[in-house]
């Protein structure tokens, strides 16, 4: 019977959203159950996003794991993934046992909050010496079924007895790691033990409440809630952080491991110098809330933050990028051949459902950092999707499509910035400067249509090389040298000059200069911008000196 249903399971067809949509319905049918056995001391549901979020991905990075560690030792990732998928209802039954032994008491499943010496002490003894709270008896339980499980599919793969045995206590490596984060990262962080459990909380409440998390997990602050909960909050929000960045690495890497070729078609449209762009502001926006002590002091565990942040605006211009060339074929077919959608290592389906993974990527990591990069990331993929998609397709029409991408980039920084600055009024970030964001991207980004003159003409959408032909090139070259000059004027900072002047002048020679490559435009506006940035630490360093800041 188990042969006949891992035969069945191997012959299923499942996408990547099936896969994704099949665990999230799984794991909410956790939650209830868990609410049920293991409830809070406000004997509240947990069903807030803070919660749910973190359950979420503490779930997908266990699985994830498992998948990764499994298919290393049966040699299919992708068998592997689908069986953890069918096999993971099995998680109903840790509170449903609990419920069961207490007669309806319930068990307060969580973390392991040891550290050092107990840490190593839980291990040995399967999870530790409590029963009835942290790995609870129907968690334990439920380990023991995944470990036989595993330990049969193994055998059963490779017919290997030690292969087996090592894959099961890799497995449990894995599980103990998981559930003891909270003890692990005190024990890296703490060279003594501590007396109490208290400690390691206190650690935790402290990191929170002296983080960027603090002003970015409640949008009225922490009047509104008692300081318990805060902390419970800000609990969620920093483990969703550490959960959020290791599951994304374990995805592309399991990724790559059941479709090299198709990670590696994803991976090489990324565009680098495009994204990098972007990134690039949003670091501005962190460093100039930082410069101008908008913010905290910076702790390391603000850098979790800004790593979430990096990658959601990674998982923005991917979304953007699938979605444009999903409506871009005709235009790439005769200006864009080495697009994996026109060589055929992609198809429209496998476009189209990486992009909705990239935007569930892009979202978790803005709500991971905060509100505020949050909503930044909805002003984002609003104007690029207005910018591709039909009906209104924005990108047809000069000038417009310029200023939907200054739009976003204006988004982007304003990310970085409230990411930091404890003042979460709008008018904190420069009204005059903002204007200014969206009016020199507006005239530099045209750069990019200078490669697709041909696709373009040919496809009835007009940009500025398109509408002035021959003179193109220089109408392109005087914007952009134009969004150079203008750069101190906004700032305010008119020692910047020094840099604007000569970037101007390379800019539009590089423009007008035949044949056209695009590569060394944004190489210009990386340095530019370092020079910028150097020029204000510069500045604020001198400040500093001399005690005038």
């Amino acid at each position: 019977m188990l042969n006949k249903l891992l035969e069945q399971i191997k012959n299923q067809e499942i996408t990547i959203v099936q896969w994704m949509t099949g665990f999230i319905g799984i794991v909410f049918i956790r939650f209830i159950f868990e609410s049920l056995s293991s409830p809070t001391s406000s004997g509240l549901i947990p069903s807030d996003a803070y919660t749910l979020i973190h359950y979420g991905l503490f779930w997908i990075t266990l699985v994830l794991g498992l998948i990764i560690v499994v298919g290393f030792f049966s040699k299919d990732y992708l068998l592997t993934s689908k069986i953890a998928l069918f096999g993971l209802p099995i998680i109903w039954l840790a509170p449903i046992f609990d419920i069961v032994i207490s007669r309806g008491g319930g068990f307060m499943q969580s973390y392991i909050f040891d550290s050092h010496g107990k840490l190593f002490f839980d291990f040995i003894w399967f999870f530790g010496p409590s029963l009835t709270r942290g790995a609870t008896y129907g968690m334990r339980i439920e380990m023991i079924f995944v470990l036989v499980g595993v330990g049969w599919y193994l055998w059963k793969s490779s017919k290997n007895v030690f292969r087996s045995i090592v894959g099961v206590f890799c497995v449990y490596i894995l599980g103990f790691i998981m559930g003891s984060l909270p003890g692990i990262i005190y024990t890296l962080s703490h060279t003594s033990t501590p007396d109490t459990t208290l400690e390691i909380l206190n650690y935790f409440r402290n990191l929170v409440g002296e983080s960027t998390i603090s002003h970015n997990t409640l949008r009225e602050g922490i009047s509104l809630v008692s300081s318990e909960r805060f902390f419970e909050l800000g609990f969620d929000k920093l483990f969703s952080q550490i959960l959020f960045i290791i599951s994304f690495f374990l995805s592309g890497w399991l990724f790559w491991k059941i479709n090299s070729k198709k990670f590696w078609a994803v991976v090489k449209n990324c565009r680098p110098e495009r994204v990098g762009s972007y990134l690039a502001l949003l670091l501005s926006g962190v460093g100039f809330a930082y410069i101008n002590r908008f913010g905290n002091p910076f702790l390391w565990v603000d850098l979790l933050g800004i790593i979430c942040l990096l990658i959601s605006w990674v998982g923005l211009w991917m979304y953007a990028v699938h979605n444009n060339d999903v409506a871009d074929v005709g235009i790439d077919k005769i200006s864009n051949t080495e697009r994996p959608l026109i060589k055929k290592e992609l198809d429209r389906e496998d476009m189209l459902e990486t992009g909705y993974v990239w935007l569930a990527v892009a979202l978790l990591g803005a709500w991971n950092a905060g509100f505020y990069p949050f909503f930044m990331s909805l002003v984002y993929i609003s104007a690029s999707h207005i910018y591709s998609s039909p009906p209104l397709r924005l990108r047809r029409f000069p000038v417009v499509s310029s200023f939907l991408i200054g739009v976003a980039s204006l988004a982007t920084i304003l990310a970085g910035f409230f990411f930091v600055s404890f003042d979460k009024q709008i008018q904190t970030f420069p009204m005059f400067l903002s204007i200014g964001i969206v009016i020199m991207a507006t005239l530099a980004i045209n750069i990019k249509d200078m490669k697709d003159i041909e696709g373009d003409r040919v496809n009835g959408i007009v940009t500025l090389p398109v509408l002035f032909r021959e003179n193109g090139p220089r109408i392109v070259g005087l914007c952009f040298g134009l969004s150079f000059l203008l750069v101190p004027v906004f700032l305010s900072f008119y020692l910047l000059y020094i840099f604007a002047l000569p970037a101007s002048i390379i800019g539009y020679r590089l423009v007008v200069k035949k044949p056209y490559r695009e590569e060394p435009t944004f190489v210009l506006r990386f340095v530019f911008l370092a020079c910028v940035g150097l020029s204000y630490l510069g500045i604020f360093w001198l400040g500093n000196l001399y005690g005038l800041i």
